[in-house]
């Protein structure tokens, strides 16, 4: 029986997100639509996130993970919702970031085209992108 310790290896390795991945970024969020993004730093969830995070007395670092994970869930279903409309971005997306080809990234099973979905989501460098967007859509 497999230890169930033990770290599953991915079938890609994601590079870190640079200026050039912005156009990329933003040609998807524009597919999606702007109210789209926007309605996820609205939401209930997000908006219980900073008050649980507040009135537990967290420091500012705690407030923007919890509030970034309510975010980037929010985020993963917008973008699994409006799939259809990018398909082919998401696609060039994820080929650009993981070196693999598009036709790669398509025929990739379904749980680990979702799990890279869902890593990108939770790079460091998505999270601080979407910190800024969020300051321009207040």
């Amino acid at each position: 029986m497999e230890n169930m310790n033990e770290e599953k290896t991915k079938a890609y390795e994601l590079r870190n997100l640079t200026a050039d991945d912005v156009f990329p970024m933003f040609q998807i969020i524009s597919k999606i639509g702007i109210k789209e993004f926007k309605k996820c730093f609205e939401s209930p969830e997000v908006m219980q996130a900073i008050k649980s995070a507040v009135s537990e007395g967290k420091d500012r670092g705690e407030v923007q993970t919890s509030v970034g994970m309510a975010v980037a869930f929010d985020l993963a279903g917008i973008i699994v919702s409006n799939l259809a409309s990018c398909k082919n971005d998401i696609y060039q997306f994820l080929a650009q970031l993981s070196g693999m080809t598009t036709k790669d990234v398509a025929g990739l099973p379904m749980v680990t085209f979702f799990e890279m979905i869902i890593d990108v989501i939770k790079k460091e460098e998505f999270k601080d992108f979407f910190q800024v967007v969020a300051k321009l859509l207040k």
